[in-house]
């Protein structure tokens, strides 16, 4: 019995110790770090061999196409555009890239060695743009030569590092060797052998470990006792702004419109001008767009800029695309390489054969599909401008999002002036009447365009012309073509036909005399303001006049703008000017 007992507890004994060798062997298990690595292609979720790009910008991974050939990066054109520089324009007509500084314009041909610089054939040691597909990719030392951005590339997988940001940037030092692992434990595997010394980027802290990102966009946790310090890097970038040279008048300007319909029109010059004063810059309407080609319709006559300058008035040409509006694609024009610069050479041709001091382009209507190629257009007519000496001014609506793809922000780079057409908030065709250019909606137009274009180029243009809006009931509306019909609970009327007249400053105010009418000023318009009733219709005028000018000017003095202008010459009260005059000084 008693040999039994022994050999029971001998057992037992036994059992104890291999169950507390196990427990001890489970603990340490548990409490000792993997020395297991991740393989980076498992890290990143791509397979070996997959030659695809991942991409991140500014040290945070995006969506972005890349590719990789003969050994060097190149990026999709669309990536170029959205974030670093929207001066690289594709023109798919000629396939060349463009890129264009104040008197120089590149071209680069795709998947070729063969680019020009204004004109002169010359050859790179690869290709800075290559195709495939439809889409187009540029190399990326093409891009950070000629943008602000910074870029490394790392294989094992294909990583493109982007930079565009010139921060401050938290660093941390590693004090001893240590793996930096996926995840927060020391269980999770090892995807960086960290050596003592070296920095890495600071994320953030979570309970005893520290998650810390490397230069190749591999970011891991690494316990915080392996830290040293933290350091602060104010990165820098060594990209240099480019530099448009720009004519500046020492003075503000004073601008008028002259609407010339045909040549005959410009003997009128004298009979225009009598009493105006203080004006220094006159745009007759001169350059028509006439076909696809980039061809023009002129009227310049050298007698009208002899008289012009004998007045001390410089000529800014105006070349538009409305007159032909119907017949010609303004997309098709400037999107086209061969157009374009066609269009370009005639213009800078009239300008030098005519004497002219300046164009000034007012492209309406413009489709969001041509904002590129304009743009383009006026990057190519800045460099002939700058070359020769000649003012470019580029006519704009007030600012909003479906004007957006005029690039102001460009324009207010590469063009002399930026003229805001600070009139039409309610113009023929709208569905309600109202002023033409009320206070508040034109300081709104005037402070919009100063967030991307600076004071000093700002010209604002105020109407010397306003509307005489017509309600007719709509059982009394023979034509309903001829306006726009509303439904007005509030009205009187229910449903009038609404239709309105463009008309002198003189002539409205004739008109509310006539009628008896004696108008009222409308602070927050920023106008006097009319109606009477004639005929069974209702008319309303917000007027143009003295005071309301001088409000408009107060605001151009407010902001310090480069002038003023007016459209249009002939419909302005000559009483005018000496108010306009007043704010210029």
């Amino acid at each position: 019995m008693k040999k039994r007992l022994i050999q029971v507890l001998i057992f037992a004994i036994l059992i104890a110790g291999i169950v507390g060798y196990m427990a001890i062997d489970k603990m340490k298990e548990k409490y000792t770090p993997t020395a297991e690595h991740m393989n980076l292609y498992d890290y990143f979720g791509v397979e070996e061999g997959d030659d695809s790009v991942i991409i991140y910008l500014n040290r945070v991974k995006i969506e972005g196409d890349a590719i990789v050939k003969d050994g060097k990066v190149y990026i999709s054109h669309t990536m170029v555009e959205d974030y670093f520089s929207e001066n690289f324009y594709w023109d798919a007509s000629a396939g060349q890239m463009l890129y264009s500084t104040a008197t120089v314009l590149y071209k680069y041909n795709a998947d070729s060695n063969k680019y020009s610089v204004n004109g002169e054939e010359k050859l790179s040691d690869y290709p800075m743009i290559i195709s495939k597909g439809e889409n187009i990719y540029l190399c990326m030392d093409f891009v950070q030569k000629y943008a602000d951005v910074q870029y490394k590339f790392y294989e094992e997988p294909n990583r493109l590092m982007l930079m565009n940001e010139w921060t401050d940037v938290e660093y941390v030092e590693i004090k001893e060797d240590a793996g930096i692992r996926k995840l927060g434990g020391i269980k999770s595997p090892i995807v960086i052998d960290a050596k003592a010394g070296e920095k890495y980027l600071y994320i953030n802290e979570i309970d005893e470990w520290t998650c810390v990102q490397n230069e190749a966009g591999v970011k891991g946790y690494i316990e915080t006792k392996y830290i040293g310090g933290k350091s602060t890097q104010t990165l820098t970038s060594n990209y240099v702004e480019p530099v448009y040279s720009n004519i500046s008048r020492n003075y503000k300007i004073n601008l008028v419109w002259h609407q010339v319909t045909n040549k005959d029109a410009n003997a009128n010059l004298s009979k225009v001008m009598d009493g105006v004063t203080g004006v220094n810059v006159i745009s007759p309407t001169w350059f028509r767009m006439c076909d696809n080609g980039g061809n023009i319709e002129s009227l310049a006559s050298k007698d009208y800029v002899d008289k012009a300058h004998a007045m001390g008035l410089e000529v800014w040409a105006l070349v538009e695309n409305i007159t032909y509006s119907k017949s010609i694609s303004t997309y098709k024009i400037l999107s086209n390489m061969e157009s374009r610069e066609h269009l370009v050479d005639v213009l800078i041709d009239e300008v030098l054969k005519y004497d002219i001091d300046g164009i000034n382009v007012d492209i309406e209507s413009l489709s969001y599909d041509a904002g590129d190629g304009y743009l383009q257009f006026l990057r190519e007519l800045s460099i002939e401008c700058r070359k020769n000496g000649i003012v470019l001014s580029v006519d704009n609506y007030v600012p909003s999002a479906s004007t957006y793809h005029y690039h102001r922000k460009e324009q207010g780079k590469i063009v002399d002036y930026v003229i805001i057409m600070g009139y039409d908030e309610h113009y023929a065709g709208s569905s309600e009447s109202g002023s033409v250019a009320s206070l508040g909606w034109v300081e709104e137009g005037i402070a919009n365009t100063l967030k991307s274009v600076p004071a000093e180029k700002v010209i604002n243009a105020m109407p010397f012309y306003t509307r005489i809006w017509k309600q007719t009931p709509e059982a009394e509306a023979k034509d309903k073509s001829a306006g726009v019909l509303v439904e007005d609970p509030e009205s009187k009327y229910g449903r009038y036909l609404l239709t309105s007249e463009a008309v002198s400053m003189a002539y409205a105010q004739q008109q509310l005399k006539k009628n008896g009418v004696t108008p009222k000023w409308q602070e927050k318009v920023g106008q006097y303001y009319g109606e009477y009733e004639k005929d069974g219709c209702t008319y309303q005028i917000w007027l143009e006049e003295e005071e309301s000018i001088a409000k408009k000017m107060e605001l151009i003095k407010k902001y310090e703008l480069a002038g003023v202008a007016g459209w249009k010459l002939s419909l302005q009260k000559n009483s005018i000017w000496e108010i306009i005059g007043s704010y210029l000084k």
